[in-house]
């Protein structure tokens, strides 16, 4: 049998897509809770960020039927939108309160349902105690909504495992293959890891041509070693030439901006196919402004360029220790200030790229989630002939209040370049910073 959800506020401020965690179900929105998501989406923070996620994809929905009837999605869910108002003197409503308070009209409304249904078999879903006491105190059952699967978009991930043996082989063994002889579906660049029946990586492609899917070899870009399939996917992305847009997501600390940097060293200092490596990111902070910083614009800049910094560390001293030699008094700081002395590597502020026009250079763009569409689209129309373009952030760290994980520049660009011969996307979903960093990614 059925059962029957209805949906309070506060459980879609916690959950966008709290619907999708009831399956052969029927769930029921009232209304009110569009009214009340509508006065909140344009709040600073997360609940603002997730009224606007949970309108957008209601408004998705709604395109191709009527909602108020009810929708199918996934897993047999029917939703629908109670949009009826409740006037409290009808009978059966004594004592529910102001009908002008949302609180009272979703109450309202789960009555009803309830009463619509001669097995009760009706829930409401809250995060709000008190809504639930109330519920419970007219019959109702009452649940809180702690999912902590809050995947807001089935974005492209650019990846795919596919278990076949006979393709990784015969990859292996030829160099590329046809995909359409294995019933291969690969969008252009996009990569894939071959596997046997037991789990076990044979080869991995990246398709290259409508008919041809080409092997990836481990590269070593200024010494560093790939150590997940999705690293190896972007480093091969990230030094074919002929892939201008490159685009790259994942959580905090799976090493997003470590793989371009040590791919781009090694494409404009080691290899010399760019004339320069220029790093843009966005002036967003996180919590509150400290406001003005005094000093010159590179004294000015330094505070938000410290993660790149710290990666350009790491990768200047691991150069030097692992070649013939290690020297305890490397300056790594320096050779760094002479390639920027030189020209070779620049760190801007994105605010200053309009009117730029780039040619044969690779441009990062770091925390590209904090951007708009417009601002992205500026970015793209800059690149001049030659020039690579690397875009990256995570989606689930956003910090401008006026986007969300559906709605910001790099989900834009990954949707909309995603079956493009001159663009490639990775997803990373493997933590490489530190056991703590992967566990704080994942749980928090």
């Amino acid at each position: 049998m059925r059962k029957t959800y209805v949906l309070d506020t506060s459980s879609l401020i916690y959950d966008p897509s709290t619907w999708k965690h009831f399956p052969n179900s029927d769930v029921v929105i009232p209304i009110a809770v569009l009214n009340e998501l509508d006065k909140l989406k344009k709040q600073a923070g997360e609940a603002g960020r997730n009224a606007r996620v949970c309108i957008r994809l209601l408004d998705a929905l709604s395109d191709t039927l009527d909602i108020t009837t009810g929708i199918t999605v996934e897993q047999d869910t029917l939703v629908k939108i109670d949009a009826t108002y409740r006037d409290m003197n009808e009978l059966g409503y004594a004592g529910f309160g102001d009908p002008e308070y949302g609180d009272t009209q979703i109450l309202a409304c789960a009555f009803a349902t309830w009463q619509e249904h001669p097995e009760h078999d009706v829930t409401l879903v809250s995060n709000d105690i008190n809504l639930r006491v109330k519920a419970k105190s007219r019959g109702i059952d009452a649940v809180s909504h702690d999912s902590t699967d809050l995947s807001l978009s089935d974005m492209y991930s650019g990846t795919q495992v596919v278990v076949d043996e006979a393709a990784g082989e015969d990859l292996l063994q030829f160099n590329e293959i046809n995909p359409q002889l294995f019933g291969l579906k690969l969008n252009m660049n996009e990569c894939v890891l071959f596997e046997n029946e037991f789990g076990d990586g044979i080869a991995m492609g990246r398709k290259v041509g409508n008919n041809t899917v080409k092997l990836i070899r481990k590269v070593y870009p200024w010494n560093i070693s790939s150590r997940n399939k999705e690293q190896a996917f972007a480093m091969d992305l990230i030094m074919d030439k002929s892939v201008d847009l490159v685009t790259l997501i994942g959580k905090a600390g799976t090493g997003k901006s470590l793989i371009v940097l040590a791919s781009a060293l090694e494409l404009v200092i080691s290899k010399k196919e760019y004339d320069k490596f220029i790093i843009y990111r966005p002036i967003q902070p996180v919590g509150n402004d400290i406001g003005f910083l005094p000093g010159t614009m590179e004294e000015k800049l330094a505070p938000w360029f410290q993660a790149i910094m710290d990666n350009f560390e790491m990768l200047f001293a691991s150069k030097m220790t692992r070649g013939n030699h290690k020297d305890s008094a490397y300056n790594w700081k320096k050779d760094l200030q002479m390639l920027v002395d030189r020209g070779r590597i620049e760190m801007e502020a994105i605010t200053y790229i309009r009117g730029r026009s780039i040619p044969n250079a690779i441009i990062l763009v770091d925390e590209c989630q904090n951007l708009t569409k417009e601002d992205v689209k500026t970015i793209l129309t800059r690149a001049g002939e030659g020039t690579k373009i690397i875009l990256t952030g995570d989606i689930e760290q956003i910090d401008n209040s006026l986007l969300d994980a559906t709605d910001n520049g790099l989900t834009y660009v990954i949707e909309k370049f995603k079956d493009s011969e001159l663009a490639g996307h990775i997803t990373f979903t493997q933590g490489e910073r530190s056991k703590l960093a992967s566990l704080a990614a994942e749980i928090l």
